[in-house]
């Protein structure tokens, strides 16, 4: 497994795996699910600005998207990673995010798509990395633990966990 930076030349196959992910999985926000191919190919071009810090909208920062693809190449999952984080991202979100094809789940690829995140994000220069899990996403509290993630903070709606 590997990630792969998304790129404006992305293609049928990552749109495909896009559209198999729902639009906000367990918080993760999927902006191309629904979108048609000529939108995706947008969306490609503005993420890719986002990547270099450009065209960013008020209150985003500097982020990069990663496709994880096995050893074929297939696509199974995306993740982001927030450069740094402003008040709202450090409550509703954290540095990194991800999302699994719903066809590759339940085979340790969001285990293995966050540890790549989080070996990027250091090599990226990202430091106080942080995610936040939603309560009822136990599958996801799982990873961050597996990954190394301590438990910092509790609400009733989300656990918080740093990593060093």
């Amino acid at each position: 497994m590997y990630l792969k930076q998304l790129s404006i030349n992305d293609g049928e196959d990552v749109y495909n795996m896009l559209q198999r992910i729902g639009p906000s999985e367990n918080a993760f926000k999927n902006e191309v699910s629904g979108m048609t191919y000529d939108e995706y190919k947008k969306w490609l071009v503005l993420m890719d600005d986002w990547s270099k810090g450009e065209h960013l909208p008020k209150g985003y920062v500097k982020q990069w998207t990663f496709w994880l693809c096995d050893d074929n190449g297939k696509c199974c999952g995306y993740g982001k990673i927030r450069e740094k984080l402003n008040e709202y991202t450090r409550e509703f979100g954290g540095n990194l995010g991800f999302a699994i094809d719903s066809a590759c789940r339940g085979k340790g690829y969001g285990t293995e798509l966050f540890k790549l995140l989080l070996k990027k994000a250091k090599s990226l220069g990202v430091t106080d990395i942080i995610s936040t899990v939603e309560k009822y996403n136990y599958p996801s509290k799982k990873v961050h633990e597996k990954c190394g993630g301590k438990l910092y903070k509790e609400t009733d709606l989300r656990w918080y966990f740093s990593f060093d």
